[in-house]
């Protein structure tokens, strides 16, 4: 989570809007055939193919430096952050 967050040292100042929130009830995937199923629900925030694969790509950044339980734990924030920023983080 750490270097997730710290992608933002140097971004504009923005208003996040809070759109997902994370349910405690549902258990994180044990097998997953494709990374974005860590970020559970994404139709809402209408991602182009070119987006998908780039979120892709910074969710195997995370995977080598955390595991899949803490990128399901953050799905709600980065869902809202991608929402709110308008670019993939």
């Amino acid at each position: 989570m750490l270097a997730f967050l710290t992608q933002f040292a140097a971004a504009p100042k923005a208003s996040i809007v809070f759109l997902y929130h994370d349910s405690t009830d549902q258990p994180a995937p044990s097998q997953y055939s494709d990374l974005l199923e860590l970020l559970g629900d994404i139709r809402m925030l209408h991602l182009s193919t070119t987006q998908k694969d780039e979120l892709r790509a910074a969710l195997r950044k995370d995977l080598a430096t955390g595991d899949e339980k803490e990128i399901w734990r953050h799905r709600a924030l980065r869902k809202n952050l991608i929402h709110s920023l308008g670019r993939i983080v």
